[in-house]
């Protein structure tokens, strides 16, 4: 899959001088059979960290081994886009998140937000909040859905607010 994927990014205006070392967290969400997991290269601490919200038990057996795919396409990719070679990959570690599980079996991507968002390399008190709760969760989708849709970069935009305008008008004759 990933040998598919086109991560060009040197011919961006906001990439043109990046440098990945500048960037201490690398992400990349995985999709496995319906379930979302993260895979974070953490430059500073020099580990390759495996966040998964059902804590699968079995890590080195189900996820390293397509874990340590992924990681090897962002090294080469890496190593390709940028100048620097100034990484010591032989030096990293692994590192597998085990406090964090997911009430249900539909909330993988959220969890993969939020950890974008807040994850510094360790658990934090923006990760401790009771995301138990399927409230909670429900209200972080809504939320993420009120920042998504009228954006003015959504190119579906226009489109969904009418097709909302339309359909609350139609509930609302239906109650007259």
């Amino acid at each position: 899959y990933y040998d598919k994927v086109d991560l060009d990014i040197t011919n961006k205006e906001w990439a043109k001088n990046l440098s990945f070392t500048e960037c201490n967290l690398w992400f990349f969400p995985y999709c496995d059979n319906k379930h979302y997991i993260m895979i974070c290269v953490n430059i500073k601490a020099e580990r390759f960290e495996v966040l998964d919200s059902l804590r699968h038990k079995d890590f080195k057996e189900y996820y390293k081994p397509m874990a340590e795919r992924v990681v090897q396409y962002a090294i080469n990719y890496m190593n390709t886009q940028f100048a620097e070679k100034t990484v010591k990959w032989e030096r990293f570690t692994w590192f597998n998140l085990e406090k964090v599980t997911q009430p249900d079996d539909k909330s993988c991507g959220m969890y993969i937000i939020r950890w974008m968002r807040h994850w510094e390399g360790k658990y934090n008190s923006a990760l401790t909040k009771d995301w138990k709760r399927i409230d909670l969760i429900n209200e972080e989708r809504e939320c993420l859905m009120l920042d998504i849709i009228p954006d003015e970069d959504n190119l579906e935009r226009d489109r969904i607010m009418k097709e909302s305008t339309k359909y609350c008008n139609m509930k609302n004759k239906r109650k007259i």
